[in-house]
């Protein structure tokens, strides 16, 4: 398989609107992101992909796996980006997909699960990828954090797959991010990444 050469370019972090519980989440590759977020529920007709979480490969799988059914909203997605990411310091750092989430409640939420379905709509390919956090992942009422999903394995930071559609596909992309907590309610997010592959830091 020949992999494209990483390209730069420039992109956006776009508001999130509320979607239904059937929302599907766009990635795209290249510049300019935007993201749609929502109560959560698994995509419809795809094909899911599970990441190995701690370690070796990161496989796709063929369902989502997450069966919460909590009705409390107490989760929320914030932000997804998926290019031109930057460290806390602003400083520009190779292209990954990106998960801001904030608790709104008052209790401490645990129990993360990440599932995210990509797709290039131009040839129909689909990979969907799943991911359960360690139990240290946790967020306390009120407050928030980034999941990040690249191989640094740095804190916050889970592993993917770097043969997926998003680092070899140069077409434009839909992602669909579902994001779950133990007792809230999952939440869905959508972000499109145009053509042109993954990017590199400057």
């Amino acid at each position: 398989m020949n992999i494209p050469t990483p390209r730069r370019g420039r992109t956006s972090r776009a508001a999130l609107t509320t979607v239904g519980l059937a929302a599907v989440l766009a990635l795209a590759t290249g510049c300019g992101g935007s993201t749609t977020a929502g109560t959560g529920g698994s995509p419809s007709g795809t094909r899911a992909a599970s990441t190995g979480q701690s370690a070796g490969a990161v496989l796709p799988v063929t369902d989502n796996p997450i069966a919460n059914t909590s009705t409390t909203q107490s989760l929320t997605i914030d932000s997804v980006l998926v290019e031109n990411n930057e460290d806390p310091s602003g400083k520009a750092v190779d292209d990954h997909l990106e998960i801001a989430v904030t608790n709104t409640g008052t209790t401490e939420l645990s129990g993360f699960e990440v599932y995210y379905t990509i797709t290039d709509p131009k040839t129909s390919d689909t990979e969907s990828y799943y991911s359960q956090l360690p139990a240290d992942f946790v967020i306390a009422g009120g407050d928030n954090r980034v999941i990040h999903f690249d191989n640094t394995g740095a804190a916050g930071h889970f592993p993917v797959n770097q043969y997926s559609l998003y680092y070899t596909d140069p077409n434009a992309l839909d992602l669909t991010v579902e994001v779950s907590a133990a007792d809230s309610a999952p939440q869905t997010a959508t972000v499109a990444k145009d053509a042109g592959g993954a990017e590199e830091a400057d």
